[in-house]
């Protein structure tokens, strides 16, 4: 067991942050300390995790237990917003400048400005795809899924990449729905790509120099935020038509 001393942990508690607990088990490697938010919607979060098979979600960490495996302190705070002012105010106390962002909000400039930054994950390939439905549309416009990991800047999307991973979907009809997207494609894609970063932290030097060979492409130069549910659906019924019973199921990342 190791721990990072120079980088914590920011917990929103719900599919991601459990995914990237799970890398961290895993790896058996650990931040310095961890900062859970309060997410008003956990309940409905677990209680559809729970009801999906193959979730590749293992649910066998919360930010207490890690905390207690890990020995390290994990303080809970009642914001539901990442630009709280306690939040700040506690991250400051840490004296910790890097955190490993698992949502809570749109991070606002006081943070830079104060010497934070923010290790995040985006769910599509950087820059081409921007958005945080993003991979709907990559999956609609070419068949590709792909997550970034990269420092947070003011500008949304716009931070320089240190690692970009690609996957392959293989799953029936009868598996593949919106909540298995949300709740477990998305935050998986995320935790898989933050894995190897997490495994160099923090000599991610060479990481940043490496050029991933499968190129994702954007129906526009627009970020993708709002999906209508027709197109959701069509992205979906995409996946699923290219199913092949013959080859592994499951989620798999690019070799």
């Amino acid at each position: 067991m190791s721990r990072a001393n120079d980088i914590g942990f920011i917990s929103m508690p719900g599919a991601r942050a459990s995914a990237y607990m799970d890398v961290f088990s895993e790896l058996g490697k650990f931040p310095s300390c961890i900062i859970k938010l309060h997410n008003p919607h956990l309940d409905r979060t677990l209680t559809a995790l729970k009801n999906i098979s193959q979730s590749y979600i293992l649910m066998e960490n919360d930010e207490e237990s890690l905390s207690r495996k890990a020995e390290i302190p994990c303080y809970p705070v009642e914001c539901t917003n990442i630009n709280d002012d306690e939040v700040l105010s506690l991250l400051k106390k840490t004296g910790i400048k890097t955190w490993i962002f698992s949502g809570g909000g749109i991070v606002k400039p006081h943070f830079f400005e104060a010497g934070i930054r923010f290790l995040h994950v985006h769910p599509g390939q950087l820059p081409e795809v921007r958005g945080s439905t993003c991979f709907y549309y990559s999956l609609l416009c070419d068949n590709t899924l792909a997550a970034t990991a990269f420092f947070l800047t003011e500008e949304i999307d716009a931070g320089e990449s240190i690692a970009c991973s690609h996957f392959k979907v293989n799953l029936p009809a009868d598996t593949l729905d919106s909540h298995y997207m949300d709740y477990v494609i998305d935050p998986w894609i995320r935790a898989q790509t933050l894995k190897p970063v997490w495994q160099a932290w923090p000599n991610i030097t060479d990481m940043q120099k490496k050029k991933t060979s499968i190129r994702s492409h954007a129906p526009s130069s627009r970020p993708c935020y709002v999906m209508h549910p027709l197109l959701r659906a069509m992205a979906i019924n995409k996946v699923v038509k290219r199913f092949d019973p013959t080859r592994p199921i499951g989620l798999y990342e690019h070799e």
